[in-house]
């Protein structure tokens, strides 16, 4: 009995560890194949939620675009669209954030033109900096959010330097705005700045 209890409590444990790095792992591999938005759009912004996910649609005179957000990661998958709905690059984003892993770029033809791999010069990874933000107690967002300050978690250059920049809420009045060197992760700075909320 005590060891039916006992492999029990291990399969719950190991389920547990293996979704939280299954959400921690959601950077896919995009294809670099061409594609053509198929939706329909009748206005310049929609919203479909299927199961988990929450699309966004949008459309301007400049093109489409479709943002996937699943509601257990940290991550979107982003596609913008020619005028003629022929794919002009996609790739994956942090929720309110910069660009990770490979993006596809491509001419009207579809033709694949260009891969960009966002993460050259950061050996500090995008894992890496979700590790940092739980281990710091830095809410990162998961899925698509509609209201409230969201963490930002983006990817700037500052004197030569690749770095993460992090801003997020610490009180109804204050963000902490934190630098990471995109190499090590090692933190180049810090400070709380006022929240204005317009």
């Amino acid at each position: 009995m005590k060891k039916l209890i006992f492999l029990g409590v291990s399969n719950v444990f190991f389920i547990q560890c293996q979704s939280q790095k299954i959400s921690k792992d959601m950077i896919s591999n995009l294809d670099n194949k061409s594609e053509k938005l198929t939706k329909i759009m009748k206005d310049s912004r929609e919203d479909i939620i299927i199961n988990k996910e929450h699309i966004i649609y949008t459309s301007a005179n400049v093109g489409f675009g479709e943002v996937k957000y699943n509601e257990e990661t940290y991550f979107s998958f982003v596609k913008n669209f020619y005028p003629s709905k022929s794919i002009e690059n996609k790739g994956i984003a942090f929720n309110n954030g910069s660009p990770v892993g490979i993006w596809y770029y491509f001419d009207e033809t579809g033709k694949l033109i260009k891969e960009e791999n966002t993460d050259e010069g950061y050996n500090f990874t995008p894992e890496n900096l979700i590790n940092y933000c739980e281990k710091h107690k830095i809410n990162l967002p998961k899925g698509y959010q509609d209201s409230g300050y969201q963490t930002k978690v983006l990817k700037q250059e500052i004197d030569g330097k690749k770095v993460w920049f992090i801003s997020h809420q610490i009180s109804g009045d204050q963000i902490k705005e934190i630098y990471l060197y995109g190499k090590t992760g090692e933190k180049l700075s810090r400070k709380i700045v006022p929240f204005i909320n317009n």
